[in-house]
Order: C-alpha cells, then sequence, then structure tokens
C-alpha cells in the first residue's frame, strides 16, 4: 500500500530469479505445443505428465491462447491439496470460458509415493506411456541420487519419441544465489555439468540436450528418448 513498498516490489520483480521464473513458463509453453502438435500429426491426443505442477501456469496459458490445447491429455501433479483445489478450479473456468476439450487430471501424489510406487512396477499407475514428462522447479530442492531415480523412473514412462525435461538453478550465478539467501529460500544449485550426470542410465549422450531460458538462471536437461530402441 506504500510507496517503499510498491519500489520493493518492483525491484524484486525486476530481479533475475523472477524474470527466470516468467521465461521458464514461456519455455514450458514452447514445448507443450512443439510436443502436442508433434504427436496429434500420428492421430491421438499427446499425453502429458507434470510433476510438482503447482498451479501450472503454463497449462493455463496453453488452454487460454491456444486451439489446438485440445489435443493433449494432461496429468498433473503435486503433493499439496490446497495446491490442486486451486489449480483444478483455475483450469476449469479457463476450459468453460474458451471452449476447451483437453484432458486434465490432478493427481495429488508425493515424490516418495512415486518412489515407492517404481519398487514394484516401472510401469506407470494404468500402464500408461506420455509422451511429454516434465518436472519444473521441484529438482532444485531434491538430492542427486533422488533425481536420478526420478529420471529412470520418467524415462521408463516415455512412449517412442517421448521427450523428458526438466529443471534446476545454475550455481555459476551467484547474484541469484544472494537474491534467494536474503529470502531465506534454500535451493541446491547445478552446474550444467552435473545436471547432465542426472539423465537416466540407459540414455546416449547424443540424446541429451542442456539449454538456458534467456537469463541464465534456469538450466533445462531434455533427454528424448529415440522412437526404436
Amino acid at each position: 500500500e506504500t510507496f517503499f513498498a510498491k519500489v520493493i516490489n518492483a525491484w524484486l520483480l525486476r530481479q533475475a530469479p523472477a524474470a527466470a521464473h516468467r521465461n521458464r513458463l514461456a519455455t514450458l509453453l514452447q514445448k507443450l505445443c512443439e510436443e502436442t502438435v508433434r504427436v496429434s500429426t500420428s492421430g491421438r491426443p499427446a499425453r502429458i505428465y507434470s510433476l510438482g505442477c503447482g498451479p501450472a501456469g503454463e497449462v493455463q496459458q496453453f488452454l487460454a491462447e491456444k486451439d489446438f490445447s485440445d489435443q493433449a491429455r494432461f496429468t498433473l501433479v503435486d503433493f499439496s491439496e490446497e495446491t490442486l483445489r486451486f489449480t483444478r478450479e483455475v483450469i476449469e473456468r479457463i476450459q468453460t470460458k474458451h471452449h476447451r476439450r483437453a484432458s486434465v487430471e490432478v493427481v495429488k501424489k508425493s515424490v516418495s509415493h512415486i518412489l515407492k510406487e517404481s519398487l514394484v512396477s516401472a510401469k506407470t499407475p494404468g500402464g500408461m506411456q506420455y509422451d511429454f514428462v516434465y518436472c519444473a522447479g521441484l529438482f532444485d530442492y531434491l538430492t542427486d541420487p533422488i533425481c536420478r531415480r526420478l529420471m529412470n523412473i520418467f524415462y521408463n514412462w516415455l512412449a517412442p519419441g517421448g521427450l523428458l525435461m526438466v529443471t534446476n538453478v545454475d550455481a555459476t550465478l551467484n547474484d541469484s544465489r544472494a537474491f534467494r539467501h536474503s529470502l531465506d529460500w534454500n535451493l541446491i544449485y547445478r552446474t550444467s555439468a552435473r545436471l547432465r550426470t542426472l539423465a537416466p542410465d540407459d540414455v546416449s549422450p547424443g540424446d541429451c540436450v542442456i539449454t538456458a531460458e534467456d537469463s541464465g538462471v534456469n538450466a533445462f536437461l531434455e533427454v528424448r528418448k529415440p522412437l526404436h530402441e
């Protein structure tokens, strides 16, 4: 309400981590478009899985802006019931407003639950394969061994030709780290080389790509499953 508060708010929103979050949403939106178009050419909907979905801002934007979002089938997973309730309500309003018919399922599940399920079966619950699996922001809080286990699980869930993508805050950006420490926002930082070591065990180096959004704060590890293995 005060001028000072407005200045602080404006300053924070112009810092690299805030810009990086906006850029990450734009990157995810682009991938949703690309993968949905890629799969829809085969005459079926794209099956998309997001772990740690939060409010799923990229899905909201995708549904609101893209007519071909009807060709997507989403499974949005988070451990927070409150978050999922909010996400479900917002997406339902967008679907109604824009007359979208995309299938959107929200699922309450934790990382530990997924890891326990994987000990029983390498297949997804229900046996579904996904065309695009992504986890944006969650790896910043998970240790390397857990991230590697998740990457192997996700890779097993991919359909041939499918894409797996995860994000992590880059360890080399000290200005970003100072910003986060000032807010008591502690993350696990990784260099591009360290992020690459999280790739699934059976993946060749040529199928892994490291990219970053424009600010350089968020690095992306992309793994494409070959059409024929």
